[in-house]
C-alpha cells in the first residue's frame, strides 16, 4: 500500500515535519516523490526501517551515524557507542554525586564551604 506522506506520519507515529527531514538528509528517503505535485509516498514495506532508524537514535546513535553506517554495522561500531554511553553514565554519576555533596552543606537556602561547619554558622552576606 502507498501512504501519502501525513497518512505515513500518523502510521509511524513521526511528524511530517521529521520525515521532510530526514528525506533532506538523505536518511530516509519516500519510495516515490511525484513529479509534478512534489508528493513523497511511502510503502508500508519502509515502517520497519524507519522503527530501525527510530531504536538506533534511542540508543543514542546520531542521525550522521545512522546514515554513514546503515549498511555496514558491525559489533565494534555497537561496542563503542556502549562504551560512550557508559562514560557519560559516569559523568552523571559524578554530578549527581557532587549535588548530593551540595545539598548536605545547604542551610536556609545557602550552600556553605566544605571546611565550615554549618550548624554554628549564623549569618553569610552576599557579596
Amino acid at each position: 500500500m502507498k501512504y501519502k506522506i501525513g497518512e505515513f506520519s500518523k502510521l509511524v507515529n513521526v511528524p511530517v515535519k521529521t520525515l521532510r527531514y530526514y528525506d533532506e538528509i538523505s536518511l530516509f528517503k519516500p519510495k516515490e516523490v511525484d513529479i509534478f505535485s512534489n508528493y513523497r509516498y511511502y510503502l508500508e514495506s519502509q515502517v520497519e526501517d524507519l522503527k530501525i532508524i527510530l531504536e538506533l537514535k534511542e540508543a543514542g546513535f546520531r542521525l550522521e551515524e545512522i546514515i554513514k553506517y546503515w549498511n555496514n554495522w558491525d559489533d565494534k561500531i555497537m561496542s563503542h557507542q556502549k562504551e560512550k554511553i557508559y562514560l557519560e553514565k559516569k559523568e552523571l554519576n559524578k554530578k549527581i554525586k557532587k549535588i548530593d555533596e551540595l545539598r548536605t552543606r545547604m542551610k536556609d537556602g545557602v550552600i556553605y564551604n566544605k571546611d565550615i561547619d554549618i550548624v554554628n554558622i549564623k549569618e553569610r552576606k552576599r557579596v
